[in-house]
């Protein structure tokens, strides 16, 4: 998984999805047709904002309404983006995103495929949430929650997008940080390459 997917995921895992199966060229706007995605020469952080609105565009009308909060993350994400210290050299992206984006091929989320995965990582939610039930603080909430370290890079994203609540994302991804070294380098990665 490289950078870009795991921005993706982190935003709306089933988005992501789509990226997976997708061929990355190099192009002048982001552009979906025949298995592959163009991606322009863009700062990392606008790409993962701007393919991420590439992706949802692409959508038919019925994942798009199922995927509004999604759509929602990724607008959220262009604002803090903007309210950050790298807003100036992103500012145009982030404001005009149709001047970087190419309308392509209508794409569909395959969601047996979701739901496959996600029964997967099920356990571990349940785990989690019992853990957290107990009224553990944050420190015996990380110490206890080790067991997230059995979990892919790919797994751990799933994991907090089904998590939803955002207080145990939270928890989530710091107990990953802490357990897991495989996500926890996927993280360092993300987040050098989201200061270019």
């Amino acid at each position: 998984m490289d950078e870009l997917e795991f921005c993706i995921k982190s935003l709306s895992y089933p988005i992501g999805m789509l990226l997976e199966k997708l061929e990355k060229k190099p192009g002048e706007f982001i552009h979906v047709v025949g298995g592959k995605i163009t991606l322009p020469e863009v700062p990392f952080a606008a790409l993962c904002y701007l393919t991420g609105i590439a992706l949802f565009d692409s959508l038919d009308m019925v994942d798009k309404k199922r995927l509004s909060g999604d759509y929602d993350s990724i607008v959220a994400f262009g604002r803090k983006l903007l309210d950050s210290k790298s807003a100036e050299g992103l500012r145009t992206y982030l404001k005009s995103p149709g001047r970087y984006i190419s309308p392509g091929e209508r794409l569909s989320i395959d969601w047996l495929e979701f739901e496959r995965r996600a029964e997967r990582v099920r356990p571990y939610l349940r785990r989690v949430v019992e853990v957290q039930g107990k009224g553990a603080l944050q420190r015996e909430f990380l110490e206890k929650a080790a067991f997230l370290s059995e979990l892919t890079v790919d797994e751990g994203l799933l994991l907090g997008y089904i998590a939803e609540d955002e207080k145990l994302r939270g928890l989530i991804n710091a107990a990953l940080g802490r357990h897991n070294p495989e996500f926890k380098a996927a993280v360092l990665r993300y987040f050098k390459a989201l200061r270019g």
